[in-house]
């Protein structure tokens, strides 16, 4: 079999919108606010009388995101009709941040918005597990997607030949996260980030 280019994205804040949503569940599910002084979730998310949650209470709340709130996110502008576009092509694959029992929800959700691929659920660095996937693919080319610096710093620890495409889609944080210093591009829409993927598919 020919290889087949392969794209590798990050979801939240790159195919889904996390931000809004995730106020709106602490909101109305647990009376709390979400203040983004800084690009942090832990600290930032306060009581009503402005204290901050111990950050040994923030991974329940997220958990709890993904297991009753997940419904209410909704896609990147653009995300969908850019990955239907590449995957005429290229083989695609959903890397998120998130617990393996959420996988196959966020699997079934994002086939719902029109994204049906294949989702590997993560904690921590994307490099090694996408040196998996190049293992798996073989690809001629591979291009990784995401949001967080510190993702593109282990991709390009891992697998530095990788191209990588840092992306913050999400207007309520663009501003408070530089462009990565190890990836290769920035993009925050997905005009612009489907025609730097097609110029380098085509070179």
């Amino acid at each position: 079999m020919t290889p087949r280019p392969l794209i590798v994205s990050d979801c939240d804040g790159v195919l889904l919108h996390f931000i809004a949503p995730f106020i709106a569940y602490l909101e109305q599910q647990h009376g709390l606010t979400l203040k983004l002084d800084t690009f942090a979730l832990t600290g930032n998310v306060k009581r009503a009388d402005g204290t901050p949650v111990p950050a040994a209470e923030f991974p329940p709340l997220l958990d709890g995101f993904f297991a009753d709130w997940m419904h209410n996110q909704h896609p990147i502008a653009g995300a969908p009709d850019a990955l239907s576009q590449l995957a005429r092509d290229c083989d695609v694959v959903v890397l998120t941040n998130i617990a393996d029992h959420h996988a196959a929800r966020r699997t079934t959700e994002l086939a719902r918005l029109g994204m049906p691929y294949r989702v590997i659920g993560n904690q921590g660095g994307k490099g090694v597990p996408l040196k998996k996937l190049l293992d798996e693919f073989h690809p001629s080319e591979a291009i990784f997607i995401d949001d967080l610096p510190p993702n593109h710093s282990s991709v390009a620890t891992h697998v530095p030949h990788v191209h990588r495409l840092h992306m913050v889609a999400e207007p309520e944080v663009r501003h408070l996260i530089p462009q990565a210093p190890d990836a290769h591009a920035r993009h925050d829409d997905w005009p612009a980030m489907l025609s730097h993927i097609e110029t380098i598919l085509k070179g």
